[in-house]
């Protein structure tokens, strides 16, 4: 079956006519309404695209002027093949679901400042001063200044002065008021409060659910495809092979791996790491110490993993620097 070619690149000379014809037209983005910079060069998320009004998978004709117009490449990427009214229809929903998170944030920061919280509920012993949550505090105030922003956007009060709202309503209050304006679905850069409310409530989800670390502790003893695993993980199943494996015998395996190849070298403190990761407490420090003392030979790319070994686990151990 013949591949469909796409009519801009088919038709380069007349795309790129039309092109220059478009940015000679137009300074402001036709999506959010925002000035466009035509000297920032792609894929820079706010240099200047030239976008169909009717998309060319829907008919429309990439090659026709009353067709095209300016956007930025971020608001051309977030509108897709769809409709500008797709892209606020959506920002109603997005705003609110950011409202359902100021409440744990709000505990999230309140439990740094207090220990134990406000909460009678909450009942924590004793613990030292724990440092206040930075990140948690500086989202807060980016959610509280984009909803505000918008607010005054929809109720057409500059933003600038803020002498003219009087209303003092809390942040939820906000993103709910938001979400449930009139014209929400007509303000013209709707696109762009989108793009940044989105953002803003992928910053939430990671704060409030933060990923796991993990990090390869070794390979699997049946097909050597390299694991992963958690802090906390004491099994490990191979995504390959299908077989469960105590993490603590894949790292101590990995480790002799290292010191039984007297050629595995290594600074002190990646040793130091690789030693810890398998349970095995050695500073970079006493690594250092030993070879001042004439314990552990230097070699050009390093030390010696064995040789840390040995003098870990030998009747040195006991006379070692702390």
């Amino acid at each position: 079956m013949a591949s469909r070619s796409n009519p801009r690149r088919s038709n380069g000379h007349r795309r790129g006519m039309l092109r220059r014809r478009v940015l000679a037209a137009y300074d402001v983005c036709a999506i959010c309404g925002k000035p466009v910079d035509k000297t920032l060069r792609s894929p820079h998320p706010m240099s200047a695209e030239v976008d169909e009004l009717i998309p060319v998978s829907r008919g429309g004709d990439p090659l026709s002027f009353a067709n095209c117009r300016l956007t930025h490449r971020r608001c051309n990427r977030l509108k897709s093949d769809k409709s500008d009214e797709y892209a606020r229809r959506q920002l109603e929903g997005k705003t609110v679901s950011p409202a359902r998170d100021i409440t744990p944030l709000h505990d999230s920061l309140d439990a740094t400042l207090h220990p134990g919280g406000h909460s009678p509920v909450r009942i924590q012993t004793a613990t030292p001063p724990t440092p206040i949550r930075l990140d948690v505090l500086d989202l807060i105030d980016m959610l509280d200044a984009t909803a505000r922003e918008l607010w005054h956007r929809l109720d057409g009060i500059d933003a600038l002065d803020w002498r003219k709202d009087k209303r003092n309503e809390d942040l939820k209050a906000t993103l709910i008021a938001c979400a449930g304006h009139p014209k929400l679905t007509t303000v013209a850069d709707a696109g762009l409060y989108m793009h940044v409310i989105n953002d803003l409530a992928r910053k939430v989800d990671t704060v409030l659910d933060p990923p796991e670390q993990r990090r390869e502790i070794g390979t699997c003893e049946l097909c050597e495809t390299m694991l992963t695993a958690g802090a906390a993980d004491q099994w490990v199943t191979c995504p390959v092979c299908g077989r469960e494996q105590r993490a603590q015998t894949v790292k101590l395996r990995r480790l002799k791996t290292l010191c039984w190849d007297d050629s595995e070298r290594g600074s002190a403190a990646d040793i130091s790491k690789a030693f810890a990761v398998s349970g095995l407490k050695v500073s970079r420090k006493t690594i250092t110490t030993w070879e001042q003392r004439g314990k552990l030979p230097r070699h050009a790319d390093g030390y010696a993993y064995c040789d840390v070994y040995r003098l870990l686990i030998g009747p040195d151990l006991t006379k070692s620097v702390r």
